[in-house]
Order: C-alpha cells, then structure tokens, then sequence
C-alpha cells in the first residue's frame, strides 16, 4: 500500500512539473553514477480527432501540438519520492512535444545498474489536459558502467476507438537523429549507446 501511495503521488507530481518548469536549453554532463537516456513517444489514433477535440470541448484557437511527460525511473524503486525531487532539479524540461526527442539525465543505482520505468505517461493531444490519455511504458534497461549516453528507440503508438485502446506499439530505431538531437542539447559530445529495453516482468499477486 506505501509504494502504491507513493506512486500515485509521483504520477501527480510528474503531470504538474511537465507544466510548472521551463525548458532548458543544455543538460549537465552526467556524473560518475548518472547516465542520460534519449527517445521519443509518437501517438497515430485512427479516430478522427477534430471530431474528438468538438465533443471534449478543445476550441480550434485552442489547439496545440501533442505533448507527453518524461519518463520517470527511480533510482531506488522504495525511495520513489525523494529520488523525484532530484530528478526534477537535475531536469528542468519535463515536458516534450509530439515528434520531440526526450532527453533527460538519470540517477543510475551503483548496485544493480538498472533503471525500472514506472509504467505510466501522459499524452495529451492538442496539448490539452481535457483530452489526454496514458501510455504504457512498462520497461527498464541496464547501463553499462562506461556508458554517458542512452538511446532506448523511437515508441509509435497506434491506438483504435473512442476510448483509444492500444492497437499496436512499433519500436524502431533511429539512432542517427537520436544522435543530432542529442548533441543540440549537451555541453559536449557523447557517443550514444544502443539500450537493451527490456519489459518489467509482471509482479505476480500475493495470496
């Protein structure tokens, strides 16, 4: 129940500090235990959208390109609330545009090299809080001690229907413009490194 509590509380913070920080235009050089990861999250729904955006109350002056949160992955997955707190600090920019790389700098546990996604985004189309969805994002990768730099591949999601059920997920690689927009966002250049994604293995319940 403390970790669920703790959880809920992060996905909160996570959705208001997307909107409360501005973006920053370089990310600080990763320490001895840090690692900056890269990617970018694009939704394709099959449902006509300017009929969705009219029914949700979303203006035509109002619309806006897609925006969706970084990914969160505490450093230690029983310490959720102050691992957050740093990583805001370490990140100013929390929120990305529809077709933007992300691009962040983690915390990576000396011990187990490992960082564990919590398994939720945001998505809001037209960048509006009345029509925004959640995204499963259900994985960890390992990080190689050498390693300053992660790309973890490029997420196209298709969803079908009004209540925009997963329809399919393609991940796909595309390393060099990874590469170009990381350089646009770091004091010096770091060769990315291809990450292993792995999916979370499902916690089995208790009886």
């Amino acid at each position: 129940m403390r970790n669920k509590i703790k959880f809920i509380a992060v996905i909160c913070a996570v959705f208001l500090a997307g909107q409360a920080f501005a973006k920053d235009d370089k990310i600080k050089n990763p320490g001895k235990n840090e690692v900056i990861l890269i990617g970018r999250i694009i939704v394709k729904p099959e449902e006509d959208m300017n009929f969705y955006a009219t029914t949700r109350g979303v203006k035509e002056e109002e619309k806006k390109v897609a925006t969706y949160n970084l990914p969160f992955a505490p450093e230690d997955p029983d310490d959720i609330d102050d691992d957050y707190e740093d990583f805001v600090e370490d990140n100013p920019k929390l929120l990305f545009e529809e077709g933007e790389f992300f691009c962040a700098r983690y915390k990576v546990n000396k011990k187990t090299r490992n960082l564990k996604f919590i398994n939720l985004i945001k998505y809001r189309f037209f960048g509006s809080e009345k029509t925004f969805i959640y995204i499963p994002f259900d994985y960890n990768v390992d990080v190689p001690k050498d390693v300053k730099a992660i790309y973890l591949g490029s997420f196209y999601f298709t969803t079908t229907g009004s209540d925009f059920t997963f329809k399919k997920m393609n991940h796909v690689d595309e390393y060099e413009l990874a590469q170009e927009a990381l350089d646009k966002v770091t004091k010096q250049h770091f060769d990315l490194y291809r990450g292993d994604l792995k999916e979370n293995p499902r916690e089995e319940s208790k009886k």
